[in-house]
């Protein structure tokens, strides 16, 4: 089913509503199937807007903008804005509500599918991407956004922080796997601050963290495709106890010349397992795999 996609008419610069004010008025709550938990404290979300650096220049893209919590800061600043909203009933009140305009593009959407490329292309610039990203969909969105890497020049998202941990996890520990290994490819990324669980409506049972993603532009020439490395750094991590020979030889045993040469020519370890390997040293191994053949 082809998104909506709306162009705002109206300017509106009364103050937005808290979650709580919103949900009382009309008497429901937030959707637990969309993991909906609503930033309640406007500092915060000020502090995380500006963290993006935005400036007039910029294409934005908000995820989630929900009550309008980040987007009220990211008006005056963004030359353009576009607003991904999946809830039917959230997309009918910014649709009503926002400060907008000409600048302001409404997407009834699933973020998980948006097509970042397309917009980007019709901005001509990557796009400088924001939002609290419901904790349901961080993982299946950021490997949607590394596979459109080339579309966004940088982030900023608040997520949970147990995953945030795991995005920013150093080779040899617990945490680390395999969207630590692929952010730390093709972006920097910084842990900046936490939130804690009272500024939300409802509160969760966990804390946030807010992290930036710099992505790398221009990529290396010689990356290897994203989709190949994603397959090659999933497998290995599959059975993380596994060393890597034993976890790769059912995939790419019949390379030519053998899986053991692959790994002398890369100069890693067959031995190892995969949370002792580098980012770096996962892209020479599956660079290595794709000139012996490997798919």
């Amino acid at each position: 089913m082809q998104a909506e996609k709306h162009e705002l008419k109206t300017m509106n610069h009364e103050p937005f509503p808290t979650p709580r004010q919103y949900f009382r008025l009309r008497d429901t709550r937030p959707r637990k199937r969309f993991g909906q938990h609503f930033l309640d404290h406007s500092a915060t979300a000020e502090q995380i807007v500006r963290c993006a650096e935005l400036d007039a220049s910029d294409t934005v893209l908000e995820i989630g903008p929900g009550l309008g919590a980040l987007t009220r800061f990211i008006l005056p600043l963004a030359g353009r804005l576009h607003l991904v909203e999946l809830d039917r009933d959230l997309a009918t009140y910014l649709e009503e509500n926002l400060p907008a305009g000409s600048q302001v593009t409404l997407h009834r959407q699933d973020a998980v599918t948006f097509d970042f490329n397309a917009l980007a292309e019709a901005a001509g610039q990557p796009l400088v991407v924001l939002g609290n990203l419901p904790y349901n969909i961080t993982s299946p969105l950021l490997f949607h956004l590394l596979d459109s890497v080339q579309a966004v020049k940088r982030a900023v998202f608040m997520v949970q922080k147990e995953v945030g941990a795991r995005l920013t996890a150093s080779p040899g520990t617990r945490d680390y796997g395999v969207l630590s290994v692929l952010l730390a490819v093709y972006a920097e990324v910084k842990r900046l601050f936490t939130v804690g669980p009272q500024q939300f409506y409802p509160p969760p049972k966990v804390e946030s963290m807010v992290l930036r993603l710099d992505f790398k532009h221009p990529l290396p020439p010689d990356l290897p495709p994203f989709g190949l490395l994603r397959r090659l750094v999933s497998i290995a991590f599959q059975q993380r106890r596994k060393t890597l020979h034993n976890s790769l030889k059912g995939t790419y045993g019949g390379q030519e010349g053998g899986l053991q040469d692959v790994f002398a020519k890369c100069g890693v370890a067959p031995g190892l397992r995969p949370d002792a390997l580098t980012p770096g040293q996962f892209v020479e191994l599956c660079r290595t795999l794709k000139e012996s053949g490997g798919r």
